[in-house]
């Protein structure tokens, strides 16, 4: 049975996250290996897990220096707590809905729990006003210092010696258009267009007409043009992965979001009648009182009809017959 962690936005029109697994055992960290990568200071490495347990998931907090927490209270380490749908995890700032047995299993995990960490990162960064936007710079060459953003995911842009180019080179020794580089999701890869005196990726020669991924470890030498990538959330990331975990006071941290628009219908209907009452606002129970329910009509009192029944009539002979037989036998008393 799968479980989906939905990271839950920290308001601003951001937007929620959510992954499904099917594994025994999924890591919550700020580690690169977690299952669940969480690019914040204040979650630790290996912050907790969610394992499986028999048919039900249960979470642990792994030793993490701010706690894990089932909404309101915070777990024991080593502790395992159960886990049912709808119930939100605090690790560190971060909020995580649960939801179990939901949702298509990530074909690839690691994969999408990256493209999850840089999506995490590139909003926290984009709120401070930093630039996230890829960007090859030429660093050695002719043209020291010129830049070219990729700007648009999935558009080619080209560098060379021609002057249509996306970065026009002054180096004799690359060709008109010598190579394309492009920006697929998280990844840039960069592709010999057929050049004259090839295109090398590090101490590797590219083969022409074929998307090679391009890290930012390495840099590409076409003629004597040396060209270096610069990935912010990249570099983010690997900063934020060397840090000491910053504490967070209890009364600094987040306020539990509200079930996400993503959580099933049955999380959604109205508790029962014997469910506890919701809190108002203000704290205070929530009066749940029915309005009560009109009292029946009185039912019509019979009346009789007027005038003589047969039942009437009977009674009234039998009556005079009785009064008739007695004054008979008082009678006959007397003359004796």
């Amino acid at each position: 049975m799968p479980v989906t962690l939905i990271v839950r936005a920290d308001g601003g029109g951001a937007a929620d996250h959510e992954l499904t697994f099917d594994g025994a055992r999924v890591v919550i960290g700020r580690g690169s290996g977690s299952d669940l990568w969480l690019p914040d200071p204040s979650v630790s490495h290996r912050h907790a897990s969610v394992r499986a347990n028999g048919s039900e998931y249960v979470v642990v907090d792994e030793g993490s220096s701010n706690g894990t927490w089932v909404g309101g209270v915070r777990l024991q380490p080593r502790t395992p707590r159960t886990l049912r749908t709808g119930d939100m995890l605090r690790v560190g700032r971060v909020w995580v809905e649960v939801r179990v047995g939901h949702g298509p299993v990530a074909l690839d995990a690691a994969s999408a729990t990256r493209d999850v960490a840089l999506a995490l990162i590139a909003g926290a960064m984009q709120a401070m006003g930093d630039d996230v936007t890829p960007r090859i710079q030429v660093v050695e060459g002719f043209d020291v210092g010129e830049e070219l953003f990729l700007t648009d995911d999935e558009q080619g842009y080209t560098v060379g010696r021609g002057e249509e180019t996306d970065l026009a080179l002054a180096d004799p020794d690359t060709s008109r258009e010598h190579i394309r580089v492009t920006r697929k999701g998280a990844i840039v890869v960069v592709c010999d267009l057929g050049s004259k005196n090839g295109t090398w990726l590090g101490e590797r020669r590219l083969p022409p007409s074929r998307d090679v991924p391009w890290k930012s470890s390495a840099m590409v030498k076409i003629g004597r043009t040396v060209l270096a990538l610069t990935e912010p959330l990249t570099v983010a990331l690997a900063q934020l992965e060397t840090m000491p975990d910053e504490p967070v006071a209890e009364e600094d941290a987040p306020p539990e979001p509200p079930p996400s628009m993503l959580a099933p219908p049955s999380a959604k209907e109205p508790a029962p009648a014997s469910a506890v009452p919701p809190r108002s606002a203000a704290g205070a129970a929530a009066p749940m009182v029915a309005a009560p329910a009109p009292a029946p009509a009185p039912a019509p009192i019979a009346r009789k009809k007027s005038g003589w029944t047969p039942t009437d009539i009977g009674v009234v002979v039998a009556a005079i017959l009785i009064i008739a037989l007695s004054l008979a036998g008082l009678a006959w008393v007397l003359k004796g």
